[in-house]
């Protein structure tokens, strides 16, 4: 498109996520902010995105039933979706396998698979990996510090999501039958152990790619393990 930025409409209830999606992408696209499922598909009728960047775990709409309603719309019918979601399993749960319609994009994601899935969606074709061949160290850097940045929005955003779904949990069994309270307790265990089963994945990565990090200021070579 010559003389117009393409626009990526990012739908995400957390603020974080969304500031991270704006500092990543706002160089290549026009990045449209969207606080829930309701105000994304307002936007997105209005609008006219060339892909939505969609959270699959959002309160009252959530991301599959927006996306449910953003098929229902006829210019909305073909637009690129890429869902998002630190629970891949939740989205499984819910939705039929393969998934059809949209594209899926593991949280925590690296900057360069966001910018390679919206590659993909707006041209059809999955771009070949940038060769490390040419680029300086200080940009060798730079990705370093991004990619480490991204993590920590996306780990602190999954510690706030535990939190609140902790918080629920014990407002929800306060109003609970004796009987049903123990079932819905184990339901309830299982998913803070899978979120917190995330959250370690978020903090190894984030120690890798400080390691990794460490050793280019050194001047090391550094093997990832």
């Amino acid at each position: 498109m010559t003389g117009k930025m393409q626009r990526v409409l990012v739908i995400d209830d957390s603020i974080m996520i969304r500031k991270m999606v704006v500092d990543l992408l706002q160089d290549q696209y026009q990045v449209i902010e969207a606080r829930n499922g309701r105000e994304g598909l307002r936007l997105a009728k209005e609008l006219r995105p060339d892909v939505i960047l969609l959270d699959f775990v959002m309160p009252e709409l959530d991301g599959y039933a927006t996306f449910q309603l953003l098929r229902k719309e006829p210019l909305l019918q073909k637009t690129p979706v890429i869902m998002m979601s630190g629970l891949p399993d939740e989205v499984a749960s819910k939705i039929p396998q393969p998934f059809e319609g949209f594209e899926f994009l593991e949280k925590p994601f690296q900057p360069e698979d966001l910018r390679r899935q919206i590659k993909k969606a707006l041209t059809g074709e999955m771009p070949v990996r940038t060769s490390m061949a040419g680029i300086t160290e200080v940009q060798m850097l730079t990705n370093k510090l991004i990619n480490i940045e991204t993590l920590l929005i996306q780990g602190i955003e999954g510690l706030v999501q535990r939190e609140i779904v902790s918080r629920l949990m014990e407002l929800d069994a306060q109003g609970e039958s004796q009987e049903n309270r123990l079932v819905n307790l184990e339901t309830r265990v299982e998913r803070l152990q899978s979120q917190l089963d995330q959250q370690t994945k978020i903090l190894l990565r984030l120690v890798d790619e400080m390691q990794q990090l460490r050793g280019l200021i050194q001047g090391g070579t550094y093997v990832r393990t």
